[in-house]
Parts: C-alpha cells; sequence; structure tokens
C-alpha cells in the first residue's frame, strides 16, 4: 500500500473533555526549515510526540534518545525536553497537547511503534483528514473518535495505560493461549511455537491478540524487551544480553533495542 502523503493540520483549542482526560491541541506539521533545532522547553500539560518521518536527537532530563520514523514520545507535565534534526528536511510530527489525570506520575517514555501500528497511525491519519478537509477545515465531532483512538493508541504502546484484555466467551481457548505463552520459548522461531499451538497462524495471532492486545510476534518482542532490560540493569554484558534475547548478532540487537527504546542498550544501562 502506497503511503499517504499528509499536509498540514492544526486542531487548535479541540476542547475534547471526559472523566480524567482532556485533549487540547492536535498537530500535524513539519518543523521550522530555518531552525535546525527546538530549544529546551517544558509545559503544564502532557505531550505525545510522534515522527512520520525525519531524524533527529530529542534531550529529555538529561538523557538522548534517537529520532527516526516510527519513534514515539510521550512527556508528562513539566519535562523538559529539546530536539535536533540531523538531515536538512526537517521532520513531519505528530503533536498531541492533553491533560490527564495522575500524568505527573508518569516518566517519560520513548519507544518505536511496531510496523503494524505504524500502519494504523497512517491510516487513522488521512481517516482524519479527510473529514477536515471535506468539512472546509471546520472542526466537526466526527473527527473525535479518530484523534482518541490515535491518543489511546499512542499511550498504551508507552505503557500509560494497560492494554486491555477483550471479554470473550471462549474461557477454554483463552486458558489454552495463556498457557502456550507462558512456556514460550523466546529464543524459538515463531513457527515452532505455531506448530505447538496445533493453530493456523493467522487463528493463532487472533486469539494472542484476544488475549494481551499484541501479535504473537509483538508479544514475544514485549518479552525480550523485558527481559533484555532486566540483564542489562544486572551489568550484563551487550553481547551477552544479545544472545539471551536471542539476537546473537551484538549490532543487529543494538539496532532493535534503540528501536524499540528510543536508546542504546548501553546508553539504557
Amino acid at each position: 500500500m502506497p503511503k499517504a502523503r499528509f499536509r498540514s493540520l492544526l486542531i487548535d483549542k479541540v476542547g475534547v473533555r471526559m472523566p480524567g482526560l482532556r485533549v487540547m491541541r492536535f498537530a500535524l506539521h513539519r518543523h521550522m526549515v530555518e531552525h535546525a533545532s527546538v530549544g529546551q522547553h517544558r509545559h503544564a500539560w502532557c505531550q505525545v510526540l510522534f515522527y512520520l518521518d525525519g531524524q533527529g536527537v530529542q534531550e529529555m532530563r538529561g538523557t538522548r534518545a534517537r529520532i527516526e520514523p516510527g519513534t514515539l514520545v510521550v512527556l508528562p507535565p513539566g519535562a523538559p525536553h529539546a530536539f535536533h534534526r540531523e538531515k536538512a528536511r526537517p521532520p513531519l510530527c505528530l503533536m498531541v497537547d492533553f491533560k490527564m489525570a495522575g500524568a505527573r506520575k508518569q516518566k517519560v517514555e520513548v519507544c518505536g511503534l511496531a510496523r503494524s501500528e505504524l500502519a494504523d497511525v497512517r491510516r487513522h491519519l488521512a481517516h482524519l483528514m479527510s473529514l477536515y478537509e471535506g468539512a472546509g477545515k471546520e472542526f466537526r465531532w466526527e473527527c473525535v473518535p479518530v484523534m482518541l483512538q490515535l491518543l489511546i493508541m499512542f499511550l498504551r504502546a508507552a505503557g500509560w495505560i494497560a492494554r486491555l484484555r477483550p471479554a470473550h466467551g471462549d474461557e477454554r481457548g483463552g486458558a489454552a493461549v495463556r498457557q502456550l505463552l507462558g512456556k514460550m520459548d523466546m529464543n524459538a522461531p515463531l513457527a515452532q511455537t505455531v506448530r505447538q499451538s496445533g493453530y493456523q497462524r493467522d487463528y493463532l495471532n487472533r486469539l494472542v491478540k484476544r488475549e494481551t492486545g499484541l501479535t504473537l510476534g509483538q508479544y514475544r518482542a514485549q518479552q525480550r524487551l523485558a527481559r533484555a532490560k532486566e540483564l542489562l540493569a544486572q551489568g550484563m554484558r551487550v553481547a551477552d544480553v544479545a544472545a539471551d534475547a536471542g539476537l546473537p548478532d551484538q549490532s543487529y540487537f543494538a539496532r532493535w533495542f534503540r528501536k524499540q527504546t528510543g536508546r542504546t542498550p548501553s546508553a539504557w544501562r
């Protein structure tokens, strides 16, 4: 599917309110061409920054995170941050300003979205653009569910809100999937886990997503990442952590880890 080409979008004073959440601004635009950097600043509200293209470095509370297409940054109120681009072309960034109950207890999160999630973001944005432009760029209520879907996706990816397990009637099937995931060899090929399940791969993915909100591959990546962080925190060498995670190529592991967290394994440790 060809990528949609997005134009600038600014929905200021969104005014979406519900218990525990207020969305104030929703903007999609490129950084100004004449500025290679955005100096350090902070806000009294939360902010989502999702980069659809471009490269650079995001600075947050003394840490630096590599920015590339698909990088998500979620900031609680008062978090200082700055951005420095690396190439002549300014990055295309989706920004959502919002207030959320309990947000001051949250931490700055940087992560990379999976390819399927990135495709969902582009699809939602294309829909939002069509609604907004079809209304003569006047805000209309049909835009609200799309904006909320995007915000919920970002907050779940960042771990600010939990991935909910949908209710369903197949309790035995759910128990079998949970048992399978509990015994899953994280270093084995996914095809081996599929064979052990006795299901077709597409059907197994649907069952796993029903239980966890993730596909089988995304679930394995999440578990690998949690294990890698644990071992790095214990002081294990990066090469040994890579081998334990089933990614014995240290360079590939470092790129994979940075895509998930926004930092190299050494910087994260």
